[in-house]
């Protein structure tokens, strides 16, 4: 059975975990959002694994990809395009990418820009994560949900599954 996971913006859930039926919500205790240049991304990054925390590097512009691309074992939430130099550096550096719903829905050529980055991720063999992104308890997604946007975006159904079940576990 698969177990899925999802990453929330909020301080708790409740009991919509269960309902949804995810096996793990991330909240804002378990992630540190990082910002910056590549040496202090990746000191933050370093200082979240040791709290026990995932760090989550956010891209908001093809410069922030860049240097988030160099965080090892991190988590880069892309809100922008990205090119094959930065999937490059994201492989070698066991970077997973993270789609949110929230970023799909921020703007109209958001949905445009992710389809066009899970295309170059999944040919450089970068893990591709799909999350809620939520704020408030209103935008939780079921798991299926999230799936199926992904697969709007382009992605197989195996692969869309994976984005919010299997691929999680690696970075969990």
């Amino acid at each position: 059975m698969r177990r899925f996971y999802d990453l929330v913006r909020m301080d708790g859930v409740g009991e919509w975990k269960e309902i949804l039926g995810f096996h793990r919500v991330l909240t804002n205790d378990d992630f540190i959002e990082i910002h910056g240049k590549k040496g202090e991304a990746r000191k933050a990054a370093r200082k979240a694994r040791d709290a026990g925390k995932i760090p989550v590097y956010v891209a908001e512009s093809i410069t922030d990809a860049k240097e988030g691309a160099w965080v090892d074992n991190a988590v880069m939430e892309l809100r922008t395009r990205i090119d094959m130099q930065v999937v490059h550096i994201m492989k070698e550096r066991n970077v997973a990418a993270l789609i949110t719903l929230d970023y799909i829905r921020s703007d109209f050529r958001s949905m445009q820009n992710a389809a066009r980055n899970l295309t170059l991720l999944h040919k450089g063999r970068v893990p591709i994560l799909l999350a809620s992104g939520a704020k408030r308890i209103e935008d939780l997604r079921a798991p299926r949900d999230i799936a199926a946007v992904g697969r709007t975006l382009g992605l197989t159904v195996p692969q869309a599954l994976a984005a919010v079940s299997d691929n999680w576990e690696a970075f969990i």
